[in-house]
């Protein structure tokens, strides 16, 4: 995808989602007030590793971001569904990993994956998807896992996408302002 492209859709993206108020689902009210939109400690961000440092401000914006989602739920496995997982996020995982909590979280990075890993995946665990709509085929996969029956919750924040499989809880797609 041409950068120019990429950065006219986040701009549409940023014009037609909503903050906070313009959710109807407790659940995904709760997540952005509490965890998506919550300010960080300044002395988090001065301690942060070195090459999300260098990664630039919408870099280190998505590192808190992850970082303040694995506080906020409990889980005692991970996996990285990428070509090469970062170091610093690697380290993120393994830090904040707990025991007994029965949830996986995933991080997806991948440009050709297929959706047979769902087959696995249980009603409390979480897909984090770094950069869904940077090329078309990652695009097209966002909108596949998106339509997947199994997938509940989706939450768009156009530069990270999150994925909840919650029983109970009716089929709901959401762009949110990040």
């Amino acid at each position: 995808m041409q950068p120019m492209n990429y950065h006219l859709k986040y701009w549409r993206h940023y014009f037609i989602s909503h903050s906070r108020h313009g959710t109807h689902s407790p659940f995904v009210y709760k997540l952005v007030d509490e965890v998506i939109y919550q300010q960080d400690d300044p002395d988090r961000i001065l301690n942060l590793p070195r090459e999300v440092s260098m990664g630039g401000k919408v870099e280190i914006k998505k590192y808190l971001l992850v970082d303040r989602l694995l506080k906020t739920f409990a889980y005692d496995q991970f996996m990285f569904l990428t070509d090469e997982p970062p170091a610093s996020y690697e380290e993120l995982f393994k830090q904040k990993a707990g025991s007994y909590s029965f949830r996986k979280i995933y991080y997806i990075d991948q440009t050709n994956l297929d959706l047979d890993f769902l087959a696995v995946v249980g009603e409390r665990d979480m897909l984090i998807v770094n950069e869904p709509h940077l090329s078309v085929e990652r695009e097209e996969y966002w909108n596949k896992l998106r339509d997947d029956d199994r997938v509940v919750v989706t939450i768009d924040l156009y530069r990270i996408g999150l994925v909840f499989f919650r029983a109970g809880q009716r089929k709901e797609n959401f762009l949110i302002r990040f």
